[in-house]
């Protein structure tokens, strides 16, 4: 397998971060108000970074998304490594959208798109996120994909932990392992076995 060959294609198609970059609210509704549902210090610690709970704007910038995520590292993933917590974090991401209106549509449709289409869709929500951001996809076997994502701030970790998240709505088993971190993208290797088991229920904290 030429990981080399992908790494080469990722960084030509690399640009600079835009300093500009917007942060709709839906990304924080989606996480704190429907998945982690903050109070007391915590939502204060929220407020204080500039995302107030109880008065949403429509967007924010990227440096306090990424201060919230500082934040609720802190209070939800208290003693977890890094990486894990931010894995922690993009799979309540996930279960938070899955109750929002457009999120419960999706979840009930997961199990019949099947999971390959359902992550070549992922470019998509990805942009709808972060319009910055840009991911490509390429199958290297059976259940096995490369995904690229160009991101002039990089959070590996915790678009492993969305990845991961959403193909468990289409009832497999996925494994996403961080292949290559570099300062303006990474490299996931995306793979899963069938498993109709239930996905199992995210729980805060």
């Amino acid at each position: 397998m030429d990981w080399r060959g992908l790494s080469e294609r990722g960084a030509e198609s690399r640009r600079p971060l835009v300093r500009a970059v917007q942060v709709p609210r839906r990304n924080f509704e989606g996480l704190f108000d429907h998945a982690l549902r903050p109070s007391g210090a915590f939502a204060q610690s929220l407020r204080d970074i500039g995302y107030d709970p109880d008065a949403p704007q429509e967007s924010y910038p990227l440096t306090v998304w990424r201060a919230a995520l500082g934040v609720a590292r802190r209070f939800v993933c208290a003693g977890q490594p890094p990486e894990l917590a931010n894995r922690t974090l993009g799979r309540h991401y996930v279960a938070g959208f899955a109750q929002t209106l457009v999120g419960r549509i999706f979840a009930a449709a997961a199990p019949l798109l099947g999971t390959e289409r359902c992550l070549t869709r992922l470019p998509t929500y990805l942009r709808a996120g972060r319009e910055d951001m840009r991911m490509s996809l390429e199958p290297l076997g059976t259940r096995d994909w490369a995904v690229r994502v160009v991101d002039g701030d990089p959070l590996p970790d915790f678009v492993a932990g969305v990845v991961e998240a959403v193909l468990r709505r289409t009832r497999v088993s996925p494994h996403v392992e961080v292949v290559e971190r570099q300062p303006e993208g990474y490299l996931l290797r995306v793979r899963w076995e069938a498993d109709m088991a239930p996905e199992p229920a995210e729980e805060p904290g």
